[in-house]
């Protein structure tokens, strides 16, 4: 129990932490549309349900935010196999280089706030962060 109250605390203030990093109002896009982008950019495709697990949102949610996505070109839609009504996405090249500069953005911005730590605090962090997204991957 100690762990997932852990995991509660820390999430708002990871969320936070990287969406107050980035300007939503210069991108255009929501906050579920960014958390899409960002989950196809870990992946190769995702199918609609494996996308709304992803970003803890209902299918339905989900399929109306990718919606634009696909009209300005960050994202494509196909089907694999024989199995039409399943439809998977994945990020186009536009999306690709969209995500890869805004990851690169979020670096840049935070970087200033973690060089104010002492490098002990840095070390620390970075040990931690890995050994949690390992054990976190396990659970997935």
């Amino acid at each position: 129990m100690k762990n997932i109250s852990a995991l509660m605390e820390i999430f708002p203030v990871v969320q936070k932490l990287l969406f107050n990093t980035i300007d939503l109002h210069s991108v255009s896009f929501t906050r579920t549309q960014m958390l899409i982008l960002f989950a196809l950019y870990s992946r190769e495709h995702l199918n609609m349900s494996q996308t709304a697990a992803y970003i803890a949102s209902s299918k339905e949610q989900t399929t109306r935010a990718v919606a634009p996505l696909v009209k300005e070109g960050y994202v494509t839609r196909f089907h694999m196999g024989d199995n039409r009504r399943k439809v998977y996405i994945r990020l186009t090249e536009q999306g690709q280089s969209f995500i890869e500069e805004e990851q690169r953005l979020v670096k840049e911005r935070l970087s200033s706030k973690f060089n104010m730590l002492s490098l002990e605090d840095q070390e620390t962090f970075h040990h931690a962060v890995d050994d949690i997204l390992k054990i976190l991957r396990k659970l997935e």
